[in-house]
């Protein structure tokens, strides 16, 4: 049966888009095209944000590939080659005319066409607070866009300073064919859209399901774009919002390995909805990580050695014959956390951490003492960085925790297929190429290295 939500998005989009195809949705990036279209109400608009949710889940970005590409190119796991998906980036030998490069940079640069049209829209009653709200959740939205492409393709872990186009109108006639903005130029964008997000949602009008992106998910967001750009009083400011609501709990050791198959639990602050008609099949986590399917994706003795015999996280993985698998994901339908409360919590000890702040200690505890893991005698980044990994492991954070403080990709288990030495920091295979598709047709555009 078709969810509300899909017939909701469905009968939207039906009315919003009067004269041209639905490909309007889905531009590529430097390519000028027709948009004609009647954005009237308050209900065009929340449509076309739930056309920005649907296309966050598909499997080239947040319903499968960009996890795993986090997860592969880091000491957490690697692509056994099974039915030969995720090779090249686990050899980190992407190309510029590789599928998972070109399919990822058009599936998020499809997700901001949709905030921009959002943003820019003129609508009756463009002041109310509802209206507002919606322009919100796009600005949020947009801002976690660019930092996961910035992330992906940007130059800061290679010793350049190119990161990605800005692109924050649906189509210009007077830029059709945008540069790559500098790094520098990009974390900026994503800090004023999450600044002018959080400034014109009211809070009375969450929904209270993680679904939706609330006022508390951009303050959490907030809380990841601080870390990424050490900006640490930031961090903690904005990571405590999110506690001081007390509206998230960490999940206890008794339920934490049931709530990887419990959708919109207490400890999701923002996560993908999973219906009937969004299920990926064969090309979604569940197939990728488990055994009963493909199962290309392994993880690393190393990872798996690092938790406490008593450590409820290493219930969520299996070991058959010395091939580890992740648990989590445990069926099609269940939905991606794009951020969990634990996280919130580990980001805060982060920032204290650097803060030197005597509770960082206690914050950085909570997350081992709700999982039957050993304790912490310190707060220090290297601590923070092993129970990040630990808890937060195969959800695609590994490796862009590793680059935020410079670390090197370790080779630490035989199935690793890069070199034995491992690669450096400041190589340029930590950078995505830019597609060839995209070179071709924008000429202002440099490649990566």
């Amino acid at each position: 049966m078709m969810s509300f939500r899909k017939i909701f998005l469905v009968t939207v989009l039906g009315s919003v888009i009067t004269s041209c195809s639905e490909d309007f949705l889905d531009p590529e990036l430097s390519r000028s095209k027709d948009f004609t279209t009647s954005v009237n109400t308050i209900e065009d608009l929340q449509g076309l944000i739930l056309g920005a949710y649907d296309r966050m889940n598909a499997s080239t970005y947040y319903g499968r590939d960009y996890v795993v590409f986090a997860e592969v190119r880091s000491d957490n796991a690697f692509s056994n080659g099974n039915s030969g998906r995720f090779v090249s980036p686990g050899q980190f030998v992407v190309s510029a005319t590789d599928a998972y490069a070109d399919d990822t940079w058009q599936q998020i640069y499809s997700v901001i066409a949709n905030t921009n049209i959002v943003i820019n829209s003129q609508i009756e009653g463009d002041e109310t607070d509802e209206v507002q709200y919606v322009k919100g959740q796009a600005y949020a939205i947009r801002a976690l866009a660019y930092m996961d492409l910035l992330r992906l393709y940007g130059q800061q872990y290679t010793g350049g300073n190119l990161g990605v186009p800005i692109v924050t109108e649906f189509k210009n006639d007077n830029n059709k064919f945008p540069s790559r903005a500098t790094v520098a130029e990009v974390w900026n964008q994503v800090g004023e859209d999450l600044e002018k997000a959080a400034a014109i949602m009211k809070p009375s009008l969450d929904s209270g399901s993680p679904t939706e992106m609330t006022t508390s998910a951009v303050f959490a967001l907030q809380s990841r774009y601080y870390l990424n750009v050490e900006d640490w009083q930031n961090a903690a400011i904005a990571a405590k919002k999110v506690i001081d609501s007390q509206n998230y709990d960490i999940a206890p050791a008794s339920e934490f390995a049931k709530s990887w198959s419990v959708n919109e639990g207490s400890n999701s602050v923002f996560e993908l909805a999973f219906t009937d008609a969004d299920n990926l099949g064969n090309t979604s986590l569940f197939y990728i990580y488990h055994e009963t399917n493909y199962g290309d994706i392994e993880v690393t003795s190393d990872l798996y050695d690092s938790y406490d015999a008593a450590d409820v996280r290493k219930t969520v993985y299996t070991d058959v014959e010395g091939v580890i698998r992740t648990a989590k994901y445990p069926s099609f339908y269940d939905n991606v956390r794009v951020i969990r409360y634990e996280e919130v919590v580990l980001n805060y000890a982060e920032a204290l951490t650097h803060l030197n702040d005597p509770n960082a200690l206690t914050y950085l505890n909570m997350i081992p003492q709700n999982r039957g893991a050993s304790t912490y005698a310190i707060a220090n980044v290297d601590n923070v960085l092993q129970e990040r990994r630990k808890e937060l492991a195969m959800e695609g954070f590994r490796f862009f925790d590793l680059m935020r403080y410079g670390r090197d990709i370790v080779k630490v288990d035989q199935g690793q297929t890069f070199a034995d030495g491992g690669i450096s920091f400041g190589s340029p295979e930590l950078a995505f190429p830019i597609p060839q598709r995209e070179l071709n047709a924008n000429p202002n555009i440099e490649p990566n290295q």
